[in-house]
């Protein structure tokens, strides 16, 4: 998967660039299967009523969520991307986590591109672009436009395209301040 984000520039515009390197993993070995993960979510993702989502730098341990490796978004879901291991032996990972720890990012939407075949990372992130921003609303109870967090996006590449990840686009919601949320953003209307 490829993570970017839409940033609003002074003028109003919004553009697009990468913003971590975050590759979500299609597949590891020749044995992985999508089934694997299928139905497994972390239970404490229900939106909270009494305190308004926040920003903080605080990482969450390891140990607070659930580590996976092949991940498909799911709204409500939050998560970190982090590198485990030491050197030259790392990988990245998927760290599930409540939404009430501090998180990188929030699934608000899960998008499904229509063609059966790879389009390319350019379209899907101009598909990603327009649609993402379309559901925003909807999830944050603010338009993009006037609220204070940013978009990003995960899209499947081309490996991931031919390692089952055929439709699943990720509109995440991520921090313009720090690099962590912590609380869903969820109705916040912020």
């Amino acid at each position: 998967m490829r993570p970017h984000l839409l940033h609003r520039r002074p003028e109003g515009q919004i553009c697009v660039t990468t913003h971590r390197v975050v590759i979500l993993v299609a597949a590891l070995a020749a044995g992985v299967v999508l089934a694997a993960c299928a139905g497994t979510r972390v239970a404490d993702n229900a939106p909270t009523t009494t305190a308004a989502p926040t920003t903080t730098t605080t990482e969450a341990p390891l140990s607070a969520g659930r580590q996976i490796s092949f991940y498909v978004p799911a709204v409500g879901d939050c998560f970190d991307q982090r590198t485990v291991g030491t050197p030259p032996s790392t990988s990245m990972i998927t760290l599930l986590l409540p939404c009430r720890l501090p998180h990188q990012s929030e699934v608000f939407a899960a998008l499904d591109y229509p063609g059966p075949t790879f389009p390319g990372t350019s379209l899907l992130e101009q598909y990603a672009k327009r649609r993402c921003v379309l559901r925003f609303a909807a999830y944050v109870g603010r338009p993009y436009e006037t609220s204070r967090y940013d978009i990003a996006y995960d899209l499947p590449d081309q490996k991931g395209w031919d390692n089952g990840i055929r439709h699943v686009i990720g509109c995440l919601v991520a921090s313009p301040d720090t690099d962590r949320l912590a609380g869903t953003v969820r109705g916040s209307g912020r």
